[in-house]
């Protein structure tokens, strides 16, 4: 399957930047923070829009070794109508299946929701993880939930920190330097994500 969804992100990135970008002003900077890094890697990046997947992709270069970045997604009842929509026509399970995602695993505990992003760190991969669980509309970031430290805890896989702001039309996406989790809890580590990705907003 990692070949399978290799293939498919190699793919299907190009077209859906071609497509992103006759409606966004897309910036993207950071790709010498990329060079030399290699999985079992984490990307940790606050959650703006619903292809959020597809921006952070766009910085890889093509066919990278960091494909195919997988990534929890929801499949159960959504706030938004759209969403709930297209999760009532089972869209919402299709994308999941076809592009990687897997099943969060919301409210089972963080032990349980992590078995999955583990297995696949474990397995030499890169797991895209949205701290925040939602989109957050908001230029600020969101209350930060300790999945993704538990995950970097539990794995000892470096971290590599992702900001996207969205100003109109105007969407910028940074990557900054990869790092260790090696807080002495999820709290702390928890913390120390959200600062590394604060502070790739201040330099933009």
């Amino acid at each position: 399957m990692k070949f399978f969804y290799w293939i498919i992100q190699s793919i299907v990135t190009p077209i859906v930047w071609t497509i992103l970008k006759l409606s966004y002003n897309i910036k993207l900077s950071g790709q010498e923070n990329l060079k030399g890094v290699r999985p079992p890697l984490i990307i940790a990046s606050n959650h703006k829009t619903l292809f959020d997947g597809f921006l952070i992709t766009m910085l890889l270069p093509w066919a990278s070794r960091l494909l195919p970045l997988r990534f929890m997604i929801e499949d159960f009842r959504f706030k938004g109508k759209k969403l709930e929509f297209l999760r009532k026509l089972g869209m919402i399970s299709f994308f999941r299946i076809i592009s990687g995602g897997f099943r969060s695993g919301r409210g089972t505990g963080i032990e349980n929701a992590i078995k999955t992003p583990l297995d696949i760190l474990e397995n030499g991969g890169t797991v895209l993880m949205f701290p925040e669980g939602y989109l957050i509309k908001e230029d600020s970031l969101g209350h930060f939930f300790h999945g993704t430290s538990a995950l970097a805890l539990a794995s000892g896989a470096s971290i590599l920190p992702i900001f996207i702001k969205v100003n109109g039309k105007n969407i910028f996406v940074s990557a900054g330097k990869i790092f260790k989790n090696n807080a002495l809890n999820r709290e702390e580590g928890t913390n120390k994500i959200k600062d590394k990705i604060l502070e790739l907003a201040f330099e933009g």
